[in-house]
């Protein structure tokens, strides 16, 4: 049965780029989806990069993109820290450390942040995150996501969940998990489009069955495409209760969602 669309949730890395190159179609799909009026939303867990930053690079890849259309795990993390009056020991880059301006990160440290940090995956700084969260069970442990690995242009990498897993283990505090697929990371970029009481008219497109498609876009009835480009393995729209739809790339999607509006 053909769903009524109302908006979308695009996912980035692995869906409409991997590294520095857009995937096939995608620059041409994200045009016909804004010449149509639906309204949409970038909801991404890329860390590595702030908003202004991301911004930029989608820009060079040829997107057209507004600020106030991208939705990070980074902020979402920025904005819980500083609720909670934190001073975060930071597993981020450089690049996107522009996102915490204004966070007190002095020590002595009374909460510890993941990101996808390449740099500062090394022993000396996980350990020190280690004893932070081992002196004081109940420091808090924020995870801006936990992929198991991410896309990059040579291939799969790891991602911060085995790092913030390690952590987990070792110490016996339980991280806290701010972006995809938690339920309430979503409820942002809905509220932001007016429609979160129509989320289940909204398509969340993405490359990764579990973090673009899993348990928080389940919970909200969003309606969940899948796309075979960035992480996307043989059989993944199998996995987890399976999907709505399975598609070639993002543009595919796009013509799928556009064919409806004329029906």
């Amino acid at each position: 049965m053909a769903h009524i669309i109302r908006g979308v949730l695009i996912d980035l890395s692995g869906t409409i780029y991997v590294g520095d190159k857009a995937c096939e179609g995608a620059v041409a799909g994200l045009k016909k989806l804004r010449q149509s009026g639906i309204p949409f939303r970038f909801c991404t867990n890329t860390t590595i990069q702030s908003v202004e930053k991301l911004k930029n690079k989608l820009i060079n890849l040829g997107f057209e993109v507004n600020k106030n259309e991208i939705f990070t795990s980074v902020i979402a993390c920025r904005n819980l820290v500083l609720s909670r009056g934190l001073r975060p020991l930071l597993f981020l880059e450089d690049a996107a450390l522009e996102d915490f301006q204004g966070i007190p990160t002095e020590e002595p440290n009374n909460a510890v942040v993941i990101g996808l940090s390449p740099t500062n995956f090394r022993y000396e700084m996980l350990n020190k995150a280690f004893r932070i969260l081992f002196d004081d069970k109940n420091t808090p442990l924020i995870a801006i996501h936990k992929a198991k690995y991410v896309a990059e242009s040579d291939g799969l990498s790891l991602g911060p969940g085995p790092f913030t897993e390690a952590l987990e283990y070792a110490s016996g505090v339980k991280a806290t998990v701010v972006g995809k697929p938690e339920k309430s990371f979503y409820e942002l970029a809905l509220e932001d489009m007016k429609l979160l009481n129509d989320a289940n008219h909204v398509v969340m497109i993405g490359d990764d069955i579990v973090n673009d498609l899993g348990s928080g876009a389940k919970e909200l009835g969003l309606i969940r495409y899948l796309v075979k480009t960035g992480k996307y393995q043989n059989g993944d729209e199998l996995r987890d209760g399976g999907v709505d739809c399975l598609f070639e790339n993002f543009g595919k999607g796009v013509d799928a969602i556009l064919d409806q509006l004329k029906k």
